[in-house]
């Protein structure tokens, strides 16, 4: 009957190029997934950035809540501190006129010390209004109000001294107070305004370290879009490769298909041709082999 399956195989170039495909497929597979990962790494650091960020944000919205409620102290405390500082113009100035009224009637001690008042309450004065025009130091503001207190100790002294109306001793009294309370309020609002300066640091320190971050993570966005980008495209290529996979494995199982028709065609025509030969000679009287004997009575030849 001779080599039945002797017969080419038309898809033996499908197999050899379904092969290639399918190293192809498993090469872009893994890039696929290596960038996915770098995607997935990009992502989650600019993510953790990002978070950093909003934490720091928060923190400078803190300090700032802060600075801005220690300069709004400030500004009352330097409103109150005017209206002090206005009233005690209004208690010298009355005073004053009192004292010039009496210095024609003071003589020899009490005279001396009303010019040592007249000059202490100038000095006051000067550095009152030195204190309230000048941009100081907080170092130097405090040595100017330790100074003041001094000088109105000594003021005060020397009014308790001399003999003056109750009127004057009220109106010193009230300069006295003034006085003492503008250098308390003068207190407060350097070392508030020194307090606000140091949370307007720390704010400034929390922007600084955002911009920085910033910087970071808009580089790791970068690098997610890029890679996101490549992994697309691998992505994209795999799939292009899987479905011309799936065509290619199509043409093969019918190349399959009709290969294995063919074969069977082939081995029904040798059949038949053996059961052909096989009849002629039973027909001639010649002796059979068992083959041919089987053959003639499976196909009912005999």
């Amino acid at each position: 009957m001779g080599d039945l399956t002797n017969e080419q195989f038309a898809g033996d170039e499908l197999v050899v190029k379904l092969s290639k495909l399918e190293e192809n497929i498993t090469i872009l597979k893994n890039q696929r997934n290596e960038f996915n990962q770098l995607t997935k790494d990009s992502l989650g650091l600019r993510n953790e950035i990002n978070e950093e960020i909003h934490q720091l944000l928060e923190k400078a919205k803190e300090f700032t809540v802060k600075r801005d409620d220690l300069n709004t102290q400030v500004k009352q405390l330097k409103l109150k501190r005017k209206e002090l500082y206005e009233d005690l113009q209004v208690n010298k100035k009355a005073l004053e006129e009192i004292v010039e009224k009496e210095k024609l009637l003071e003589k020899g001690d009490v005279q001396k010390k009303r010019r040592s008042m007249s000059n202490l309450s100038s000095k006051i004065d000067k550095l009152e209004w030195d204190l309230q025009t000048s941009v100081l130091k907080p170092e130097e503001e405090k040595e100017m109000i330790q100074i003041l207190e001094k000088l109105s100790e000594n003021l005060n002294r020397l009014a308790e001294e001399v003999h003056i109306t109750t009127h004057q001793t009220e109106l010193w009294r009230k300069i006295s107070s003034s006085q003492k309370q503008i250098n308390q309020l003068h207190s407060k609002i350097v070392d508030y305004a020194k307090e606000s300066q140091i949370y307007h640091n720390l704010m400034n320190q929390q922007f600084q370290q955002v911009n920085a971050l910033r910087k970071k993570a808009n580089d790791y966005h970068k690098d997610f879009l890029k890679n996101k980008k490549k992994a697309d495209n691998y992505h994209k290529d795999f799939l292009s490769k899987v479905t011309e996979k799936n065509e290619l494995k199509k043409q093969l199982k019918e190349a399959q298909n009709d290969h294995r028709k063919k074969i069977r065609e082939r081995i029904k025509s040798n059949i038949q041709k053996s059961v052909d030969k096989a009849f002629k000679k039973y027909e001639n009287g010649e002796n059979l082999s068992l083959d041919e004997f089987r053959l003639l009575v499976e196909n009912g030849m005999i």
